[in-house]
């Protein structure tokens, strides 16, 4: 019983880990610098971003804006390479969408119920509940091309 829960364990982080570039539109280079995780409380939106950093189990869909969920690590080279880019974004797309960062070691519910299993990954709730997703590192031109299936 035990090798079995190790072996899923095991399966399980391996797969977390992977932070593979498997994005449903196009692959990228990454070329941004990363930058450091903001300090916020959680549910809140920090001073300088307009992304709100979620705790677990606390994003429901919105009936009026679309969410913009990414989905990271702090240990996730391609993650910390996407966050300048979801923060740039998410200020110019303030009052279109909004936007949320969720750490997946730090929410493990959440990043359960959108079934992620590589990072980063992109998640967008539609108004409608129309759900759609990209994983992988993507440069900002891509990004917004992703954002443009929903938001407006």
């Amino acid at each position: 019983m035990k090798l079995k829960t190790l072996a899923i364990t095991a399966s399980m982080v391996i797969a977390m880990t992977a932070c593979g570039n498997k994005e449903t539109a196009n692959n990228a280079t990454p070329t941004s610098d990363p930058t450091p995780k903001q300090e916020a409380t959680a549910g809140q939106q920090t001073a300088e971003s307009a992304v709100i950093i979620a705790t677990d189990g606390e994003i429901t869909p919105d009936k009026t804006l679309p969410k913009v969920i990414d989905f990271n690590a702090t240990w996730c080279g391609p993650c910390r390479r996407f966050a300048p880019i979801f923060h740039e974004v998410a200020q110019e797309y303030q009052g279109k969408a909004i936007f949320i960062s969720v750490d997946v070691d730090d929410c493990p519910t959440t990043a359960q119920q959108f079934e992620v299993q590589s990072i980063p990954q992109v998640t967008m709730i539609l108004p409608d509940g129309s759900v759609n997703s990209a994983v992988g590192y993507m440069e900002k031109s891509q990004f917004i091309e992703f954002l443009s299936k929903g938001v407006k």
